[in-house]
């Protein structure tokens, strides 16, 4: 239901959107910038190559809506594979339904629909079938296919072969078993991370990406979590939670390799703001495991009865009402009223008014995946794609946006045509264009502005996405 009722964030799913769509037209993987201006024709490790695919058909199927149903199920299918894999590992169904409800806490920040929510459910999936090991010991083989699926959806395909390596860390060294079926299925689940069509250099990929120092330090969720942001102040509150929980609630020591899960997992939370969801996930299944139940002769049910109908007819027709909100946008047209975040809908009307083909919009980075998305004949100056375009661009683009000396120049260089401006990351560009007798301002509301180019000369030159390729021609 909190799912299904929150605005869809497009500042990374509209390009992942665009690049699905042409490669359903295409027939072939996306692997060049084609998106904006300063990283157009760079190669791309399109790693989530099959995660845009699946994105581009859900919208193709139901426009928005098929988007936000998409996002519900697979928030519900996280969440599920949590619950029984903290069954699977010994909490009776109370306790593990309030560990996963911990987790949905954790995770409100995580259920954005963009690759990494496909990876979350790979995750949980694979979790699951590690915790359930004991009894169903060939359900570890299934972790290989999955992999292979993971390599294709998501950078996070590492942590498969983590989980069963964890797992066999604590059978092989905490239980005194031989586990060889686990370190064979760890080995087969670390093969399986190459079966994609950039092979082994996936892993260069993924961690180009958590070391690349432009992503690092302006990226939020790639830098350390802060007690400023939700995410981070639910992740070291949970620390604590957790930590109070293994001292009070354990009534003998708990072996190194079952709590080495937690160790792991903390240390990739404290590494990135993104690591938090995988603590997320992994923290209330380790704790099923580890905290001791007390003992219950049979499982009891709940009884029927009118009230409890009555609480999941409400229930339910509140995650109805949740997701009934988007039916009327079944299309591609703009949904508005809030439920987009990262798409400027004042902006993108006035866009939609004075842009003309081949127009170069220089943007709030922000809003470059929505700009590219909703405006295909136009390329901007920078998206989301930061690992493409080199340091150097992103210097110059941040100079820009701080209205540091020199900014018409490289305005200029840049062939930029129009100007599109956010309020909150680029106050001090503002009153400098604002002034300036070569930008004429057309547009600007609560979330930003938009300046034309007073005039152009004879010899410039403009850029126009045209079927795909990149068309010059002078004006």
């Amino acid at each position: 239901m909190v799912i299904a009722g929150t605005p869809l964030a497009v500042i990374d799913l509209a390009y992942h959107l665009r690049a699905g769509d042409i490669m359903f037209d295409t027939h072939a993987i996306l692997r060049t910038d084609v998106f904006s201006a300063v990283a157009y024709g760079k190669p791309w490790l399109n790693q989530q190559w099959l995660a845009e695919l699946v994105l581009a058909m859900a919208f193709r199927l139901g426009g928005w809506f098929g988007l936000v149903a998409l996002r519900a199920l697979l928030g519900a299918l996280v969440l599920s594979f949590v619950f029984l894999a903290c069954r699977a590992a010994g909490a009776a169904t109370k306790r593990a339904a309030w560990l996963t409800l911990a987790t949905g806490f954790l995770l409100l920040a995580g259920f954005t629909l963009r690759p990494q929510l496909l990876g979350m459910g790979c995750f949980a999936v694979t979790a699951w079938l590690v915790a359930r090991r004991r009894t169903h010991p060939e359900g570890v083989w299934i972790v290989i296919p999955i992999t292979i699926l993971w390599a294709n959806l998501h950078g996070s395909f590492f942590l498969a072969p983590l989980l069963l390596g964890l797992a066999w860390v604590e059978d092989r060294w905490v239980r005194g078993r031989g586990a060889h079926t686990l370190l064979l299925a760890g080995l087969g689940s670390l093969l399986a991370t190459t079966v994609n069509p950039y092979g082994y250099r996936v892993w260069s990929y993924a961690a180009g990406l958590a070391t690349n120092p432009v992503i690092r330090s302006t990226i939020t969720e790639w830098q350390p979590p802060s007690i400023e942001v939700y995410t981070g102040a639910a992740f070291f509150l949970s620390v604590v939670v957790v930590a109070a929980l293994l001292i009070a609630r354990v009534r003998r020591p708990v072996p190194w390799g079952s709590l080495l899960p937690l160790v792991v997992f903390m240390a990739i939370a404290l590494a990135a703001i993104r690591g938090v969801h995988w603590w997320a996930m992994a923290a209330p299944i380790v704790l099923a495991g580890v905290l001791e139940d007390r003992p219950a002769p049979t499982e009891r049910r709940d009884p029927a009865g009118v009230l409890n109908a009555a609480i999941v007819g409400l229930l339910a027709l509140a995650v109805i009402g949740s997701v009934l909100r988007w039916v009327p946008y079944t299309g591609p047209g703009m949904p508005t009223g809030g439920r987009l975040a990262f798409a400027p809908v004042g902006i993108t009307r006035e866009l939609h008014r004075i842009l003309r083909p081949g127009d170069l919009i220089f943007n709030a980075q922000k809003w470059g995946s929505w700009l590219e998305f909703e405006f295909p004949r136009n390329p901007v100056m920078v998206d989301s794609l930061i690992e493409v375009a080199p340091p150097s661009v992103w210097s110059k683009y941040y100079d820009v946006s701080a209205g540091v000396e020199g900014w018409q120049a490289t305005l200029n260089s840049w062939h930029a045509d129009v100007v599109v401006l956010a309020r909150d990351q680029q106050l001090g560009l503002i009153p400098k264009v604002r002034a300036d007798p070569g930008w004429r301002l057309v547009y600007e509301d609560a979330e930003g502005l938009i300046f034309r180019r007073v005039s152009t000369s004879a010899g410039a030159v403009a850029v126009e996405l045209a079927g795909g390729a990149l068309v010059r021609s002078s004006r």
